[in-house]
């Protein structure tokens, strides 16, 4: 069984923390722990910047057109903040889906490859186009960066020795998530120059201002790129359109909205940036498989009329909501 003590102290620590369907978080800044007993639909999840190391059981995470699948014994760089979709597929109650989490800091990862000269080589050379790197990416975790992980898990229960080794240990994670065979997203976002770089200045300026129009034209000259250049960018790196990125990031809000700050339908559709609630009704449904009303209805049965749930964790500034 793949790393079996480590697999079973986090179970162990799952069990005494009752973990539901939610990821934890746990006392270590930016370490969550996630379980599933079943399988899960195909749901909208908003990620940050996030590494995670899978245990045991297997997920999915759509990138485009495709679906990117971790299971045991590998795990998922995720380098940019990206709206998208994502199941748990292999989860029982006997063998459930567990998960390590470790939310990715781009400013110590930029901080580590300049203090390593030419790091990455061929793939920050990449940035002429003809390299083509994803905004999620899964491999084989080596051993390297499973005893670092474990190591970080445990430090729980230890404050005085956190303090001091944490640090050390994201530093060592970063370095190891730089060196990945699957890393090639965060050694470019390093290179100050390259597409990838370029794209995760858009993404924090859609992100900043998602309410308003989106200016194709005048982003693609924000950062430095042909409208035609950015537009085939971002989508190779990010799956989707800049539109529809957009539009996925107005969505998840609203949801949220009306989840965690009992907004009604039409308030959450404005304050996302919706002038028309017929497109706003129409957009959600097929982003989420049914109406704001019905999504709306089912947290009102799920916790009570009163109820004013707290907001889920992928939009609470952790990582992901499912990871």
């Amino acid at each position: 069984m793949f790393a079996h003590a480590l697999t079973s102290r986090v179970l162990a620590y799952a069990d005494q923390q009752s973990i539901g369907h939610e990821p934890f978080c746990t006392d270590i800044p930016g370490l969550l722990v996630a379980r599933h007993f079943r399988p899960t639909d195909l749901t909208p999840v908003l990620y940050r910047p996030i590494f995670c190391l899978v245990l045991q059981g297997a997920k999915q995470s759509s990138l485009g057109d495709e679906m990117v699948t971790f299971s045991q014994g590998q795990s998922v760089i995720v380098g940019l903040d990206l709206p998208t979709c994502a199941s748990v597929v292999d989860a029982s109650t006997q063998r459930p889906y567990v998960a390590l989490a470790l939310q990715i800091d781009v400013t110590l990862i930029k901080e580590l490859a300049a203090e390593i000269d030419d790091f990455g080589g061929a793939d920050a050379r990449a940035s002429d186009g003809k390299g083509r790197v994803s905004a999620i990416a899964a491999g084989e975790a080596d051993e390297a960066i499973v005893n670092a992980m474990e190591r970080l898990f445990g430090l729980l229960n230890k404050p005085a020795a956190a303090a001091i080794l944490r640090p050390l240990l994201m530093r060592e994670i970063h370095f190891w998530l730089l060196s990945a065979s699957h890393g090639a997203l965060l050694r470019q976002l390093a290179q100050a120059n390259s597409h990838a770089a370029r794209i995760s200045e858009a993404i924090i300026h859609i992100r900043r201002t998602y309410v308003e129009p989106l200016r194709i034209p005048e982003l693609a000259r924000a950062v430095g790129m042909s409208e035609s250049a950015f537009h085939q960018h971002f989508k190779a790196i990010c799956g989707t359109t800049p539109l529809q990125f957009q539009k996925r990031l107005r969505l998840i809000e609203a949801a949220r909205l009306m989840k965690s700050e009992n907004q009604s339908v039409s308030a959450a559709a404005v304050a996302v940036g919706y002038e028309s609630p017929t497109q706003f009704s129409r957009e959600f449904s097929r982003m989420f498989g049914l109406s704001p009303r019905e999504h709306r209805s089912s947290i009102s049965i799920a916790h009570g009329t009163s109820a004013r749930p707290a907001a889920p964790a992928h939009m609470r500034g952790q990582a992901d909501l499912s990871v």
